[in-house]
C-alpha cells in the first residue's frame, strides 16, 4: 500500500504528524499553567485530522480518510503553594524634641540724669571757581560733618551742583544757537552735477 504513494506524500504525512504531536505534547504541558484554580486550557481536548481522497492518474485506485482517535487531556488538582515570608523589622532613629519655655521677669526703670553737651560750630567758606570744585568741596563739607539726625549737605551740595550743570549746558545752547542765526542760513549741501 505505501508503495503507490509518492515519497513526497509521505513527507508532508510525516510533517503533519508530527506537528500534530508537537500540539499535543504542547497542550499537555501548558495545561496547568493557568493562574489560581483555572487550568490553561480545557480539560477536554479533541483533535481531529481527515485527510482528503484522491485519485491517482495512473489507474482507479482510491484512497479513503480514516478519522483520527481523540483523546481526553488528564485533569489536575488544584495546587495550593504556601510561601512563609521571614518576619521583617525596621529601627527607625530615634527623634530629640527640644521644648522652649519663656519666663517674663518684672521690669525695672531706671531715670538717669539729662546731661547737656555743646558742641563747636565750624563754618567752611569755598569759592568756587569750576563745577567739579564745587562737587569736591560738597563732598569734603559732608565728610567733615557727619553727626547723626542733621541736616544732608552731601545731598545739598549734589542738588547745586546738578542745577549748575544743567544751567551751564542750557547757555552753552542758546550762545551756539543764536551765533548761527548771526551768521545766516546754511546754504543747501551742493548737489552733484552730471558732465555729459
Amino acid at each position: 500500500m505505501l508503495s503507490c504513494v509518492p515519497a513526497r506524500r509521505l513527507l508532508v504525512g510525516a510533517g503533519y504528524a508530527t506537528a500534530g504531536l508537537v500540539g499535543v505534547v504542547v497542550a499537555i504541558a501548558t495545561a496547568g499553567c493557568g493562574g489560581g484554580s483555572h487550568p490553561a486550557l480545557s480539560t477536554l481536548v479533541t483533535l481531529t485530522r481527515t485527510t482528503a481522497t484522491t485519485t491517482p492518474p495512473t489507474g482507479a485506485q482510491t484512497q479513503t480518510t480514516t478519522p483520527v482517535e481523540t483523546s481526553e487531556a488528564p485533569v489536575y488538582p488544584p495546587v495550593t503553594v504556601t510561601e512563609t515570608l521571614p518576619a521583617v523589622t525596621e529601627t527607625l532613629p530615634t527623634r530629640t524634641v527640644t521644648v522652649a519655655t519663656t519666663e517674663t521677669l518684672p521690669g525695672t526703670t531706671e531715670t538717669l540724669p539729662a546731661t547737656t553737651a555743646t558742641l563747636p560750630a565750624t563754618t567752611v567758606t569755598t569759592t568756587i571757581s569750576n563745577s567739579a570744585a564745587a562737587a569736591a568741596a560738597g563732598a569734603a563739607v559732608a565728610s567733615s560733618q557727619e553727626p547723626a539726625e542733621e541736616t544732608p549737605w552731601g545731598w545739598i551740595a549734589f542738588g547745586i551742583l546738578a542745577a549748575a550743570v544743567l544751567i551751564g549746558g542750557l547757555v552753552w545752547w542758546l550762545k551756539r544757537r543764536s551765533a548761527r542765526k548771526k551768521a545766516g542760513p546754511t546754504p543747501p549741501p551742493a548737489q552733484d552735477q552730471q558732465v555729459s
